[in-house]
């Protein structure tokens, strides 16, 4: 999806898990001047699902969001991403592929991390969640509005911005509506990386980048990740009212922050 200004500097988006390209849609509004873009990771939104017999890879996600940017013949761009969205985008910057001109992270720094010792269970765990999967079945809703009550269930996001999200990651089949996302994105991952490996990302990302946080949300990380905090060169810290879905549910609010951010000329210290 694509709004604003086709000749000015681009604005990248991506989402969070089980989210799609419908997550940027409030914000972008507010950014006219920009050539403002928001895509659909694999198995989400309209994008398509893996190969039948594949499973989903964290780590692919970033190879992704590089080959999008090369595909599109981008550079000095914005890159801007929510949860798991931000999260990769943490590991993208910090591979130095692409070059970024300013880096604006919603609700995640990085990804989640295990310890070491736990690589054995947490692989094993996926193996079985894959070869006898009980308990993933696909949702089928009457109509639209039981979707969006569902999806409102989990919390942390108005009604609003729950229905904008339907509105792409819903389709119709014979036997009723269904989401558009890939039941196997539901599977654990085979594999995390441990905190040092993040650590170490985190310490290569060149660009200034801002870290925009709610304080209502259901993944309260304000007070966490001190070492990625500090590893990042040139951050800024933003806590704003709100919760998960802050960028969507008050984008007036978190446009103002990132323009303020985006037009900053003077590196700042990390803070």
């Amino acid at each position: 999806m694509e709004w604003g200004n086709p000749q000015g500097i681009p604005i990248l988006c991506f989402h969070g898990w089980l989210d799609n390209a419908n997550s940027f849609a409030p914000l972008a509004p507010y950014f006219p001047e920009y050539r403002f873009i928001s895509i659909d990771f694999p198995g989400h939104g309209k994008s398509s699902h893996k190969p039948e017999n594949t499973v989903y890879y964290f780590a692919e996600y970033a190879l992704e969001i590089v080959s999008i940017v090369q595909s599109l013949g981008i550079e000095d761009f914005i890159l801007m991403a929510h949860s798991m969205g931000a999260a990769i985008s943490t590991l993208v910057a910090g591979t130095n592929l692409v070059k970024i001109k300013k880096l604006v992270l919603i609700e995640a720094l990085g990804p989640l991390t295990n310890v070491s010792q736990s690589a054995p269970d947490i692989m094993s765990e996926a193996i079985k969640q894959i070869l006898h999967p009980r308990g993933k079945k696909e949702t089928y809703f009457p109509d639209m509005e039981s979707a969006i009550t569902i999806r409102l269930r989990a919390g942390d996001m108005t009604e609003n911005s729950a229905t904008v999200l339907m509105e792409r990651g819903i389709e119709k089949t014979p036997r009723g509506l269904k989401p558009r996302r890939d039941i196997r994105l539901h599977f654990n991952s085979f594999f995390r990386y441990t905190e040092e490996q993040v650590v170490s990302f985190c310490e290569r990302i060149e660009c200034p980048t801002l870290l925009i946080l709610g304080d209502k949300s259901n993944f309260p990380i304000a007070n966490a990740f001190p070492n990625r905090k500090s590893a990042i060169k040139n951050l800024s810290e933003v806590i704003l009212s709100g919760g998960h879905h802050l960028h969507m549910d008050h984008p007036e609010k978190v446009a103002h922050v990132i323009h303020q951010f985006l037009n900053e000329d003077t590196p700042k210290d990390n803070q």
